[in-house]
């Protein structure tokens, strides 16, 4: 029928107990759909959990009618997107785009502190903004204070200021884009465009030769953002969340 789990990471920053649902590979009955029903709901509670997620595919149909009949409702849709770099256009750029030091940390985790609103937990009219605001800068906050050779995070600077910064992660020939933003007073600017372009110019020199990232669809900017840069669309995922406070 599928599997649950805590998701310790989740956890450890909101302070209470954050699930993960995957949905198994079949259907099944009326009666096993009740025996499913009585195992998720019980296993919540014993756990206490008050928030669970659930991702599916577009053409996994009948999970789409089973989760929203235990409580899961919609809350947002990725796409996957990938770039073959050796020929991409890329626009040129201005600022100056370089490794994060520690000097700069203070900066970035202000940043990412402020600059979202997207993303499966800020789609989510039920969960505290706040919370969500802290995942990203947790997020940055991990990422600065435990460097590894396949994690890096650039800033871009405007003058002498950090004016927004980027988390990539390369392994061999492929870097995933986990994470960006520019400062809040920024947005609506080029200098979005600036960092993406910078980014992908630095990877390009670093003989990367495919880029991905996962991005929401409603996330209208972003979407138009990867397309002027030549991405690629597909994969979508459906993002469900449960709450506790609702059942």
């Amino acid at each position: 029928m599928g599997s649950v789990a805590i998701v310790p990471w989740d956890v450890a920053i909101f302070g209470f107990p954050v699930a993960s649902f995957r949905p198994g590979p079949g259907d099944f009955n009326h009666d096993q759909m009740e025996t499913f029903q009585c195992r998720f709901t019980a296993w919540m509670h014993s756990k206490n959990i008050k928030v669970c997620s659930s991702t599916l595919a577009p053409t996994q149909s009948f999970w789409r009618e089973v989760l929203p009949r235990v409580g899961f409702e919609f809350v947002d849709l990725s796409l996957q997107v990938t770039l073959p770099l050796p020929n991409a256009k890329l626009p040129p750029v201005r600022c100056q785009l370089r490794p994060a030091l520690p000097e700069d940390h203070a900066a970035i985790e202000a940043i990412a502190a402020e600059s979202f609103s997207h993303g499966r937990y800020h789609a989510d009219p039920l969960f505290p903004k706040h919370l969500a605001d802290r995942r990203y800068s947790q997020w940055v906050r991990n990422t600065l204070s435990n460097p590894s050779p396949t994690d890096r995070m650039y800033v871009l600077m405007q003058g002498a200021r950090v004016a927004g910064f980027h988390h990539v992660m390369i392994e061999r020939d492929i870097s995933d884009l986990r994470l960006a933003a520019v400062a809040a007073d920024l947005k609506g600017t080029m200098l979005g465009v600036e960092l993406y372009a910078a980014t992908l110019h630095e990877l390009r020199r670093q003989n990367v030769r495919r880029v991905v990232a996962s991005i929401s669809a409603v996330n209208h900017s972003v979407v138009n953002l990867f397309s002027m840069l030549g991405f690629r669309f597909g994969n979508p995922e459906i993002i469900y969340h449960w709450h506790a406070s609702t059942r």
